[in-house]
This record gives C-alpha cells, structure tokens and sequence, in this order.
C-alpha cells in the first residue's frame, strides 16, 4: 500500500463528502495537507493534517465504501502520526462523531476542550466545522529524544 500526498483537489473532496465529512474551510491556501492511497488510479482513503508548531489536527479520514476493511484508515492514521513527529509536532488532536472507538483503540485519549492548545482551538473544525457534541480526542506523537 502506498500512502502519498494528495492536492486538494476534487476527487478529496468527493470522498470526504460521500462520507459525510466537513470540505467548507477545504480550499487552496487552506492548512490541510492530504494524503491518500490510490487502487487502480482512484482515490480510496484519504487522511488530512493540519501543522502548528508543537500540535497538530489529524481530520478528515475518510475511505471509500468499497475499500474497507482493509487497513486503510490504520495505516493512514499510523502515517499522519509518524508524519507529524517528524515535522516537531508532540500532540494530535482530534474531533470526531462517528469513530471514537476507532481512535480510542489506537490510543488516543479523550481531552476536555478547554485543554486545547489555541492554535487548535482557532482551527474552523474546533471552531464551527465541528458540533460540541464531538469526542475531542488526543495522542502524544513526539518520540523520546
């Protein structure tokens, strides 16, 4: 399987709106960078991150229907979090409505909102993309030094 950077362009947004995933802050210029896993030249998952400096926003997973159960939402999650340390980030954070189990069982932990970094706070998924009814979730990514 191999996981490569994806433009923000129309088959991303496809997909995340076929699985009824936020695309209204999703434009050029936008901070999210994406990356997806192709079959036969179609797009079937994608993940999306957004950087600050010590945190980071993991949003946007999607895959499409008839490409599940095959690892993909893991290994894109597992790539963003390796991506993420790499580039200085020490925590991902996440939003979510629909895959708290999924999350939780790769280790992310439920964090009050108010705990938020501001730079996550200020992102449009926290701010108004997002219902307060959503699992804040987060991950320490940054390897011992």
């Amino acid at each position: 399987m191999h996981i490569a950077p994806e433009p923000a362009a129309q088959d991303v947004i496809s997909l995340l709106k076929a699985c009824a995933l936020p695309v209204a802050d999703i434009a050029a210029g936008s901070p999210v960078q994406f990356f997806g896993i192709r079959s036969a030249g179609t797009l079937a998952a994608v993940v999306g991150v957004e950087l600050y400096p010590t945190a980071a926003l993991l949003r946007s997973l999607a895959v499409e229907p008839s490409f599940r159960g095959r690892g993909f939402a893991r290994s894109l999650v597992r790539f963003v979090e390796s991506f993420a340390a790499s580039q200085g980030v020490e925590t991902l954070f996440l939003l979510t409505t629909t895959a708290e189990r999924f999350f939780l069982a790769l280790g992310y932990l439920p964090v009050s909102r108010v705990a938020a970094p501001k730079a996550i706070q200020a992102t449009s998924q926290f701010t108004s993309l997002c219902p307060a009814s959503s699992a804040f979730l987060a991950k320490r990514v940054a390897t011992a030094a």
